[in-house]
């Protein structure tokens, strides 16, 4: 039977950093099967609703199995309950096989993939992180990229506002304790100068460069990028990175909003791939002043691995509510 998991269910796994180690390792696990040939497909859309805001929805499917269904609120900066969801669905049959309240997951289907990213892409022995915002993306991006940096030791901030920055290190102080130094940036040039892996976890415009200067990033740095905010990088000869070019087949696309309007680009023939660097066929830098700007910014098929990995937790835990709404 289907099983309901609630936002309360899943609270202690939210909450839990430690967990978030699985999760990346079934996302790199995704990646390496998808460029291996598992074939996807996915519906990836958006549509406006009466308030002004936008209703959002991924459908993804995997010929290897299990499929799952997103839905999420869009251009909306307050909570909103019960309005994200997921639902695993049967590969085969198409049955609901879960549904499970996103409130605290949804952020991750970013976050995660990016840790995957810095786990193969940074430099050797990194050591300091830049986080550009202060949002829910920037705090999920400390949490999972923490889990894959082993010698960070300083952590930077920098978002538009004062306050916002300013409680957001704040909040990562009294989080990190003394394990990782928190520093507060005042300027984007003044947060990035020295840091081996950049995220760019703000809300940029698709194609808004993250760092107006790339002067000021470090040769050798990692930049995480979600909307094309490293274009500036690749000009000045930085490597362009992507998780594999096998994505999923694109079945529907678009956004009312014209947040995405256009389909996706096709990947550079010269683009590294992580799948690639993962299974050990390229090396990730030639040399290490090597710059890398590892793009997220088109859709994959994160939401099946993450959905299990809440899935086969649950089940550990023996929580949810089954039901039957078809009896």
């Amino acid at each position: 039977m289907p099983l309901l998991l609630s936002r309360s269910d899943l609270s202690r796994l939210a909450t839990n950093d430690d967990e978030l180690d699985s999760a990346i390792d079934a996302v790199e696990s995704s990646v390496t099967q998808c460029q291996a040939g598992d074939r996807a497909q996915t519906v990836f859309a958006g549509l406006d609703l009466a308030n002004g805001d936008e209703l959002a929805a991924q459908l993804v499917s995997l010929a290897s199995g299990p499929a799952t269904l997103r839905v999420f609120p869009n251009r909306v900066k307050e909570a909103r309950p019960n309005a994200s969801l997921g639902v695993q669905l049967d590969g085969t049959t198409g049955a609901v096989d879960s549904m499970i309240a996103l409130d605290d997951f949804n952020v991750l289907r970013t976050s995660v993939p990016a840790a995957v990213g810095v786990r193969h892409l940074a430099p050797a022995d990194a050591a300091t992180l830049t986080v550009l915002g202060s949002g829910v993306q920037a705090r999920s991006h400390v949490r999972t990229i923490r889990r894959v940096m082993p010698g960070l030791r300083h952590l930077k901030v920098w978002s538009p506002t004062r306050e916002s920055r300013t409680a957001f290190g704040a909040s990562l102080r009294t989080r990190l304790g003394d394990d990782v130094h928190v520093s507060v940036a005042a300027s984007i040039d003044e947060a990035v100068a020295g840091a081996d892996v950049i995220t760019a976890a703000g809300r940029y415009s698709l194609g808004e460069s993250a760092v107006p200067d790339p002067e000021a990033v470090r040769p050798g740095a990692l930049l995480i990028s979600m909307t094309g905010a490293g274009g500036n990088l690749l000009k000045r000869g930085a490597r362009l990175a992507v998780p594999t070019t096998r994505r999923p087949e694109l079945v529907a696309f678009g956004f009312a909003s014209g947040f995405i309007g256009d389909a996706p680009p096709p990947v550079p023939a010269d683009a590294l791939q992580l799948a690639d660097v993962i299974t050990g066929k390229v090396p990730a830098r030639g040399s290490h002043t090597d710059t890398i700007v590892f793009e997220l910014a088109m859709p994959y098929q994160w939401d099946v691995p993450i959905l299990a990995w809440i899935r086969a937790w649950a089940d550990k835990q023996r929580l949810g509510t089954a039901f039957n709404f078809s009896g």
